[in-house]
Parts: structure tokens; C-alpha cells; sequence
């Protein structure tokens, strides 16, 4: 195992990339770097990689994770990708996010359930909506699918209550360009022609 690179980073000036046979390894302070005895060039014990790894690597990820989600729960891709901002190897990563999933930590079925039931509750959208919202923060098709189909969600109760927010009890709206501006408010919530056309009858229904 040679060390054929170390490079100061920029994020963080105090930190510097290690890179084993070409390949980026890990990042240390230079106290580190000086107490291992670690230059370029030079082969590196694989006892002594193995000890950094664990002992000091592993664990710093492991604690950045830890801080992540003690804001917030976290998806699983949320938490791969702040550890690679961090400049985290890979493999690093893996072992990391192991740890998490196996002690509950992370766990992208119970963040959908959270998610949803919140969302739900401050600002409705559609189980479309909500599907793509999960999906840009990583969660798989697969649970999507599954905990949407486990979550109850009356698309018709909440699109009528958007309507009635938004009309402002001036119902019917005072012209076509209103009334599409309401139209198409809801589709950008996610919901069918369907069910906004049932919301829009049962607002006809209460004049």
C-alpha cells in the first residue's frame, strides 16, 4: 500500500486527502498525518490503515451522521450524500450507513410514514405529489408505493378544503381566469382532473 498523494483540501484547509495507489482513501489533520509518519511515496503499513480506518475515520463519520439526524430524521441518500460532502470514501460510507439502518437510525420506511403523516396534516397534497416530493430525497419507488398504499389520504376532502381556502368564501369566482387559476392551483398539488372536478361540484353544491 503506497502513498502516492496528500493534498491540503479546500473545504477545510485543516484536513488533507489521502490517496492509497491512487485512489482517495481518507482525509486527516496533519497532527495525524505526523504521528503515523505518513508521507508520499512511501509504503504505508496495512496495520496502520486498517487502525486509521477504524479507530479514527469510521469514527468521525459515524459521529457526523449521528449530528446530522439530531436535527431531523434523515433519508438514507440524505445521509450518503452529506458524508460525501465531508469527503468521506465510499466504503466508509457503506459501513456507516449499516450501522445506522441496523440500530434504527436510518430507516427510509419510517421517514415516508413521518413525512406523509405531516405533510398531510400541515399541507395536503396528493399521494402523486407526495411520491415525488419522497423521490427527490432518495426513497425508493418500492417504499413509496408500499407505505402511500398503508396510509389513508381523501384526496376529495383535502382538495375541497384547498378550494375553500383559496376561493376566500368568494364562491362562485367572479370569472373564468379565477376559476382556472383555482384549477390549476390544485393540479399543482398533484390531484386529478377527477378530483378536482368532484371538490369544484361540491362548492357548486353549498351555495
Amino acid at each position: 500500500m503506497r502513498i502516492t498523494a496528500i493534498t491540503q483540501q479546500k473545504r477545510d484547509p485543516s484536513r488533507y486527502n489521502i490517496f492509497i495507489d491512487g485512489v482517495y482513501a481518507f482525509a486527516l489533520p496533519m497532527q495525524d498525518i505526523l504521528y503515523f509518519k505518513l508521507k508520499e511515496g512511501q509504503e504505508a503499513a496495512e496495520e496502520t490503515i486498517a487502525f486509521i480506518r477504524k479507530n479514527l475515520i469510521y469514527i468521525k463519520a459515524q459521529d457526523t451522521a449521528l449530528r446530522f439526524l439530531g436535527y431531523k430524521m434523515r433519508t438514507v441518500q440524505e445521509i450518503r450524500q452529506k458524508l460525501l460532502e465531508k469527503e468521506f470514501a465510499e466504503d466508509v460510507i457503506a459501513e456507516v450507513l449499516v450501522f445506522l439502518e441496523k440500530y434504527g437510525y436510518a430507516d427510509d420506511r419510517e421517514y415516508c410514514r413521518r413525512y406523509i403523516r405531516e405533510r398531510l396534516r400541515l399541507k395536503p397534497k396528493s399521494g402523486y405529489a407526495l411520491g415525488l416530493e419522497l423521490r427527490q430525497r432518495g426513497v425508493s419507488s418500492r417504499i413509496i408505493e408500499e407505505v402511500l398504499a398503508e396510509t389513508e389520504i381523501d384526496e376529495a376532502s383535502d382538495a375541497l378544503r384547498w378550494l375553500e381556502k383559496k376561493s376566500r368564501g368568494q364562491w362562485p369566482p367572479e370569472n373564468e381566469k379565477k376559476k382556472k387559476q383555482l384549477f390549476d392551483f390544485l393540479l399543482r398539488k398533484g390531484y386529478s382532473y377527477d378530483i378536482i372536478k368532484e371538490a369544484f361540484r361540491q362548492m357548486e353544491e353549498r351555495r
